[in-house]
């Protein structure tokens, strides 16, 4: 940490089994099961090449099945892309794509992998869900079934492996986060919300700082701690940290509305990836991800309305 600046830090595939939005005290946002497997279905990016299937007009190979060893919750942020790796045994080496579905009904999703021929391996792709999903959805962190599939060359498909995922539209001290999901599942929340709120997470032992920049033209970061329009650095800890490295900027009673401006800077150590999300009335309204050796990184912008 920079203890030589003398200052004080004001100190994250699939049927909802919506058993956890008990939690959700006076949210409008939706919340039946069914209506939020249709949205998830429709704010689902896939790559390039990903095609649907209708697995009523097809057979169940049973020759194949599919798992991942796993049995842990995998939180699940809008925004925020990430790695779906299903696993399969195949005797008759004829798995030539995986994919996954929201709901327990309809088409499912299948993105091509390069395994024919492979009587047992994992096919990876890449996925994320449209940000700014979670402004229609309860404020609460929604306990999610995940339907994943293999499809054969002849257009066969294995029976489903089922996941469970954890939504996150809620705060982690939210109710119905509690244990479903941990602190650090929440891209390491750590420090109050906010309106906007700047949260930058990365491993290893290289010091971070980021800088915000309000509309005002203040920018708040370890050295400028506070500013005019009520924005704070409330978290700055590299290190022994509880939840791994954070920088938390936030403006707890709502920050001025414009465009703000956004980087990181390596202080010290060697090349890190890191996160850095944005959070606004209680929505993560965009997750960034990116790695630095040194210097500044590229500048962002969120614009608040």
């Amino acid at each position: 940490m920079k203890n030589f600046y003398l200052i004080t830090i004001i100190g994250i595939l699939c049927c909802y089994s919506c058993s956890e939005d008990n939690g959700d005290s006076g949210n409008s946002g939706i919340s039946d099961p069914a209506q939020i497997a249709n949205i998830m279905n429709d704010n689902l990016i896939l790559p390039p090449g990903s095609f649907t299937v209708d697995p009523n007009t097809v057979q169940i190979d049973e020759s194949i099945t599919i798992g991942n060893g796993s049995s842990s919750i995998v939180p699940l942020a809008s925004g925020q892309s990430m790695t779906n790796s299903i696993s399969f045994n195949a005797p008759n080496g004829n798995v030539n794509a995986v994919g996954m579905r929201f709901g327990t009904t309809g088409p499912i999703y299948f993105v091509p992998v390069n395994t024919n021929g492979a009587t047992a391996g994992t096919g990876n792709f890449d996925f994320l869900i449209n940000q700014g999903i979670c402004a229609d959805l309860s404020q609460v962190c929604h306990d999610i079934k995940c339907y994943e599939f293999a499809q054969t060359s002849s257009g066969n498909i294995s029976r489903a492996n089922i996941r469970d995922v954890a939504m996150l539209c809620g705060n982690c001290d939210e109710s119905s986060c509690q244990g479903l999901v941990d602190a650090s599942d929440c891209g390491g929340l750590a420090g109050q919300d906010g309106s906007p709120r700047f949260n930058l997470t990365w491993s290893g032992s290289a010091d971070l700082d980021l800088y915000v920049q309000d509309p005002n033209g203040e920018t708040l970061s370890f050295n400028n701690p506070q500013s005019n329009s009520g924005g704070a650095l409330d978290v700055d800890c590299t290190g022994n940290c509880s939840g791994g490295n954070s920088e938390n900027i936030t403006w707890a009673n709502g920050g001025p509305s414009g465009t703000y401006q956004f980087y990181v800077n390596i202080f010290s150590g060697s090349a890190t990836s890191y996160t850095i999300t944005v959070r606004d009335n209680g929505n993560t309204v965009n997750t960034f991800n990116g790695t630095i050796s040194s210097g500044n990184s590229n500048t962002l912008t969120y614009t608040k309305n």
